[in-house]
C-alpha cells in the first residue's frame, strides 16, 4: 500500500509540475511578439539612419485594473495616466531577482537625475496572499522613494497580469512547508500615451536603462 500511495503521490507532483510547465510556455507564447520587437529594436535607441526613436509598439499597452498601493488606498490605472512609468511585477519573498530588478530601476532613476520626476516606478505583486498592505510599505522602503508598491485581491492581481503579459504560478517548494512564485521578469518603461517604449531584460543594467530613459525624455 505504501508504495502505491508513494508512486501515486509522484505521479500527481509530476502532473503539477507538467501543468507548471504548459502554463510557463502558453503565457510565454502570448509575449513572442512584444519580445521579437524587444530584439529587433534592442536598445530603443534612434535609428541609425535618423533620430526618431521606435516604441516596442505603437498600440496602447496594458488595460484597465484596480489595486491598493503601499499606503492602502484603492488605485486604478487611471490615477498613473499622462506619466512615463517603470512597471515591474514580483514578490517580496523573492530572495534574489526581483530586489536586484528593484535596486536597478532606483538606480536608473538616481542616473535619470531631476528628469525622474516625471516617471512613476511601480511593483506589482504576484503573490497577493502574503503581500498584504503593510507589507508592500515596508518593503518598498527599502529601493526609490518614489516607488509604489501595488497588490489587491488574486482576482484583481491576475487581471493586471493578464494585461501586462506577465506568467506566474505558485510553485510548492518541496524542502519546505512554504511556496515561492514563479514569474516573468521584465521592467516595462511605458510612455505618457501608453505605448510600450521598452522591454528591461534582467542582462539590461541600470546605465543602459538610464540611457534610453533619457533619449525618450529628450525627444518629447
Amino acid at each position: 500500500m505504501e508504495k502505491r500511495q508513494g508512486v501515486g503521490y509522484t505521479g500527481r507532483m509530476n502532473k503539477q509540475r507538467i501543468l507548471t510547465l504548459l502554463f510557463a510556455v502558453i503565457a510565454g507564447l502570448g509575449l513572442a511578439t512584444t519580445l521579437f520587437l524587444v530584439s529587433k529594436h534592442q536598445t530603443g535607441m534612434p535609428q541609425s539612419t535618423g533620430s526618431e526613436l521606435i516604441p516596442v509598439t505603437e498600440d496602447a499597452f496594458g488595460g484597465p485594473f484596480t489595486l491598493t498601493d503601499h499606503t492602502g488606498k484603492k488605485v486604478t490605472e487611471k490615477d498613473f495616466a499622462g506619466k512615463y512609468r517603470l512597471i515591474y511585477f514580483g514578490f517580496t519573498y523573492c530572495p534574489a531577482i526581483c530586489p536586484t530588478e528593484l535596486a536597478k530601476i532606483t538606480s536608473a532613476m538616481k542616473l535619470v537625475g531631476e528628469k525622474s520626476k516625471d516617471i512613476q516606478p511601480m511593483f506589482i505583486t504576484v503573490d497577493p496572499e502574503r503581500d498584504t498592505v503593510e507589507a508592500m510599505g515596508k518593503y518598498v522602503e527599502m529601493f526609490h522613494p518614489s516607488l509604489v508598491g501595488l497588490t489587491g485581491t488574486p482576482e484583481e492581481i491576475k487581471a493586471a497580469a493578464k494585461a501586462y503579459k506577465i506568467y506566474f504560478a505558485k510553485v510548492q517548494d518541496e524542502s519546505m512547508n512554504d511556496y515561492t512564485m514563479d514569474h516573468s521578469s521584465f521592467i516595462y518603461f511605458i510612455g505618457p500615451d501608453d505605448r510600450l517604449l521598452r522591454i528591461f531584460r534582467m542582462e539590461d543594467s541600470a546605465k543602459d536603462m538610464a540611457k534610453t530613459i533619457d533619449a525618450w525624455l529628450a525627444a518629447r
